[in-house]
C-alpha cells in the first residue's frame, strides 16, 4: 500500500457521534503518527474539536449556508489531494465530497439499516452482534490496515478550559471536596427524554440522601426548565450558559452523569465518567447504549413495542409512553447507588 500522507474523517453532526469517533481518530493517530488527519463537521458542533488532540485540522461546514457552502468546502478539500477519506456519516452530502475529491481510498461505515428497519418495524432480532457504534466507526478503517486498541472513546479537556471551569465551579460555591452529580435532562426527540419532574426528584433525593452536589446542564432548550429545578432543588444550573467545549470541561469535573439517550451522555463515557443513561425508545442493538463498564442503563425490559425508533421521535406511536413514563425516580437512584 502506498503512503498514507493525508486522511480526512467526515462526520457533521451530532454531539453523540462525533465524540463516539474519537476512538477512530486516536487510532488512526496511532497507526499513521506523522499524518495529516483532518475532520469535517457542522459548524455548531465544532468546539467539540477542542477537546480532541488527534486531529491536524478542523474543516468546519455552515449548512445554514446552503449548497454553495458545500460546494466551496468540497473543493477545498480536492486541493489537499487526500489518500484516505472516511465516510463516518454516510449521507448526501457526505457522499456528495466524498466521492469527488479525488481521494486514493473511500471507505464507509456500516449503519445496518435493514437490520435496523426489520428490528423496530417487527420487533425482530437480526443482529449477529450487538456491536457498538464506536466500534463500527473504527471498522471502516480497517482496509488501511486500523483496528480496535482495547481503549473506549476519548476527550481530553485543554488545561486552560480545565482552569476556567474550576473557577466557574468555585464561584457557584461548588466544593471538590465532595461529590459532584451532573443531571442532563434533555434530548434532541421528546420520546428520548424522561419527564423533568422526575429529574426535579432526583435532584432533589441525590442531594439529601446521597449528600452529593447537583449541577444542571443542557442548552438554550433546557435553561428554563433547569432553572425552576435548581430554584426548587439546590442544584446549581448551567444549562444554556456553556458552549459545548465548555460543558465537556464540566462533565470532566463530576463523579457521575445521569442523562437520556443523548449527546452529553457519551461525552461523560470518553472522560472516563460512569454514567446512568435512561433509554426508552431504542435498543442496545443500535450501538448507543454506554460503553463503560461501570456504567448502568436505567430502562423498562420486554415492552412490546419497544424498540420503535433508532433516532427518536416527537409522540410515542402507541401514546402511553410506557418505555419512559415506567422508569421511577426509585430505580435510577437505586442504580446510583450501586455506583
Amino acid at each position: 500500500m502506498q503512503a498514507i500522507r493525508k486522511i480526512l474523517v467526515f462526520r457533521l453532526s451530532s454531539i453523540g457521534d462525533i465524540v463516539l469517533t474519537t476512538a477512530l481518530l486516536r487510532c488512526l493517530r496511532n497507526s499513521f503518527p506523522n499524518a495529516q488527519i483532518d475532520f469535517v463537521v457542522k459548524k455548531q458542533f465544532a468546539d467539540i474539536l477542542r477537546c480532541v488532540p488527534f486531529v491536524s485540522n478542523v474543516v468546519v461546514l455552515d449548512t445554514k449556508k446552503g449548497f454553495g457552502e458545500l460546494k466551496s468546502v468540497r473543493n477545498r478539500l480536492r486541493n489537499e489531494q487526500y489518500d484516505v477519506v472516511l465516510d463516518i456519516h454516510k449521507n448526501w452530502r457526505s457522499m456528495f465530497v466524498c466521492n469527488t475529491i479525488g481521494a486514493g481510498i473511500v471507505s464507509r461505515f456500516n449503519k445496518h439499516v435493514f437490520r435496523r428497519w426489520v428490528l423496530t418495524t417487527f420487533h425482530k432480532d437480526i443482529y449477529k452482534e450487538v456491536r457498538p457504534v464506536y466500534l463500527r466507526f473504527i471498522d471502516a478503517a480497517q482496509q488501511i490496515g486500523v483496528a480496535p486498541d482495547g481503549k473506549y472513546t476519548e476527550l481530553v479537556v485543554p488545561e486552560q478550559l480545565n482552569h476556567s471551569m474550576r473557577e466557574i465551579f468555585v464561584q457557584s460555591r461548588l466544593s471538590f471536596d465532595k461529590r459532584i452529580i451532573a443531571l442532563c435532562p434533555g434530548a434532541s426527540f421528546s420520546n428520548k427524554q424522561w419527564q423533568a419532574e422526575k429529574f426535579q426528584q432526583l435532584a432533589k433525593r441525590i442531594i439529601q440522601e446521597l449528600d452529593a452536589q447537583v449541577i444542571l446542564l443542557g442548552g438554550n432548550k433546557e435553561a428554563s426548565i433547569c432553572e425552576e429545578m435548581a430554584k426548587e432543588t439546590g442544584a446549581v444550573n448551567f444549562a444554556g450558559a456553556f458552549d459545548l467545549s465548555q460543558s465537556i470541561a464540566a462533565l470532566s469535573m463530576v463523579s457521575l452523569t445521569v442523562a437520556n439517550d443523548t449527546g452529553m451522555l457519551h461525552v461523560s463515557e470518553a472522560l472516563g465518567v460512569p454514567v446512568v443513561g435512561i433509554y426508552g425508545p431504542t435498543a442496545r442493538q443500535f450501538g448507543y447504549f454506554p460503553i463503560l463498564p461501570q456504567s448502568r442503563v436505567a430502562q423498562i425490559d420486554n415492552l412490546p413495542c419497544r424498540p420503535c425508533t433508532k433516532m427518536g421521535m416527537n409522540h410515542c406511536p402507541k401514546k402511553h409512553f410506557a418505555c419512559m413514563n415506567d422508569i421511577s425516580v426509585e430505580m435510577v437512584l437505586a442504580l446510583m447507588r450501586g455506583m
